[in-house]
């Protein structure tokens, strides 16, 4: 048997695809792009993305972290916190978070004050430590791309520089 008969003989039961020739017939549509769409924050969006923990920078692309960690982001809203209850805290920054992302903002500073006090144990500091965990676990998390404690002249260990995800 030679190898031209082998060759025949494994293909004998092969049956060719089935092919669209008519490629070019087919219609192409045009779908009309809604111009009123409001952007709301869906359920979609917030089960796409991973929650962001302070100096997480994996899920950015290296130019993107390294602008990030320069602060060569301008800085486009600010929301001060001191004075605020913890309660009346946490709606404030759900709110800012999420008007700064319908606006279609970049970067954000949170203020929430250094809370030190000579006192051990002392309370003081409490949105400084729970503002982080609220961009952790909240429904905002997902429009968060990163966030870390900016430079003294920006607020240093008492404000949060934050990097919004592109609003499309």
């Amino acid at each position: 048997m030679t190898e031209d008969d082998a060759w025949e003989e494994i293909i004998k039961d092969i049956k060719p695809l089935k092919t669209n020739r008519f490629v070019d017939e087919i219609e192409v549509k045009e779908v009309p792009i809604r111009q009123d769409k409001v952007t709301t924050v869906t359920f979609d969006t917030l089960k796409k993305y991973h929650s962001v923990e302070k100096d997480d920078f994996s899920q950015m692309d290296g130019s993107l972290a390294k602008r990030f960690k320069r602060e060569e982001f301008k800085i486009e809203a600010v929301l001060d916190l001191h004075g605020m209850t913890e309660k009346v805290a946490f709606d404030e920054v759900c709110d800012f978070i999420q008007s700064a992302y319908s606006q279609g903002k970049r970067c954000v500073l949170i203020v929430t004050g250094k809370g030190y006090d000579d006192i051990l144990f002392s309370e003081k500091g409490v949105l400084r430590k729970s503002v982080p965990n609220w961009l952790s676990h909240t429904e905002i998390s997902s429009l968060i791309l990163a966030y870390k404690n900016p430079s003294e002249a920006k607020g240093g260990a008492g404000a949060l520089y934050i990097l919004l995800r592109k609003n499309n």
